[in-house]
């Protein structure tokens, strides 16, 4: 039997790969069911997961599909889309792929190591399908007349169009006024790169349940959004939709102190919290936060979403509002 895997790596990737797309892609294809998942509940037959890698003429994109429901894209540029499994179009497109590769795995051959596989050139692409039995893989590399290959990749890009549109509408149309956020190229860009990024593992204290938080205060009256990150490596940024950054804060007087308060306040709600799916920008009336975190000291940390009005929080009552006042605090230090 031939693998695949076993040509040696080129000495350069077709592509400028800027992050996060190399740190994403050796995490996501480092994923595999545990050997004690229920094999009765496994609802693309033998396949976990299916990768599309589609080489255009200026980037890369790759799109990550499990059968979980988990949704991620990343393209060589950076620019990168995850959580998506609230977005139902979305959704449904991924089913569809993944079933077209579980129905197709005739067609593909077997390979050693997905992680030594080399990127696809410009203008071809390649489908992984990873079983729980080993991995496979099928690339216009090889033959250039490979029509699923093509069609898949074809499923793929519209998933993606689609992934868009989701996001402008969670991001653009709210359900409370239509409110219509100003966002910038570089606010949107900024926000969903560091709504996944942690910081390396020798930089978080080893007791830290919190490693990052997010929170976001809407301002319908002009229409901007204010993001505050705070990461537990004490790196700490504002963003405001309308472009305005503020990034390094931590060596302002009293920045550090208070946001590695919010990251305290925050781990001391963490039962306030649930898994974080689609996540859009906040209604106006209300303040949403996002925190990698882990629900147990011996767990890995999670992508989890809280939100609160506004009032509810400033009575003091609400689980959240001790962390509310520690992200004002940050605020009113940064300026």
């Amino acid at each position: 039997m031939r693998f695949l895997g076993r040509s040696p790596r080129r000495e350069a990737v077709p592509y400028v790969l800027h992050p996060p797309y190399g740190e994403a892609r050796s995490k996501l294809l480092s994923r595999r069911p545990a050997p004690e998942d229920d094999v009765t509940a496994r609802p693309f037959g033998r396949l976990f997961a299916a990768v599309a890698d589609v080489g255009l003429d200026t980037y890369l994109v790759s799109v990550y599909l499990f059968a979980d429901g988990t949704i991620e894209i990343y393209s060589s540029v950076g620019l990168h889309s995850s959580g998506l499994r609230g977005a139902p179009s979305v959704a449904a497109a991924a089913t569809a792929i993944l079933e077209e590769v579980e129905a197709a795995l005739g067609e593909f051959s077997p390979v050693e190591d997905v992680s030594t596989l080399p990127l696809p050139d410009r203008g071809n692409s390649q489908i992984l399908a990873r079983t729980y039995e080993g991995d496979f893989a099928a690339s216009d590399r090889l033959n250039s007349k490979h029509k699923m290959v093509a069609e898949l990749a074809a499923m793929a890009l519209l998933l993606t169009q689609l992934a868009r549109m989701a996001l402008d509408e969670g991001f653009d149309r709210l359900e409370a006024g239509e409110v219509r956020y100003r966002l910038a190229p570089e606010y949107r860009r900024v926000r969903s790169t560091l709504m996944d990024w942690l910081p390396a593992p020798e930089q978080v204290p080893a007791a830290a349940r919190v490693v990052s938080v997010a929170v976001e205060i809407p301002e319908p009256e002009t229409e901007i959004v204010t993001s505050l990150f705070a990461f537990a490596d004490g790196s700490t940024s504002v963003y405001r939709s309308d472009g305005t950054l503020a990034e390094g804060l931590s060596h302002i007087p009293g920045v550090a102190d208070a946001a590695r308060a919010l990251l305290a306040s925050i781990e001391a709600a963490l039962p306030a919290f649930g898994p974080a799916e689609l996540i859009s920008l906040p209604q106006p009336g209300r303040v949403q936060f996002v925190a990698h975190a882990r629900l147990r000291d011996d767990g890995e940390y999670m992508e989890l979403l809280a939100i609160a009005t506004r009032a509810g929080l400033a009575d003091g009552l609400h689980p959240l509002s001790a962390a509310f006042d520690r992200a004002n605090e940050v605020l009113r230090i940064a300026g």
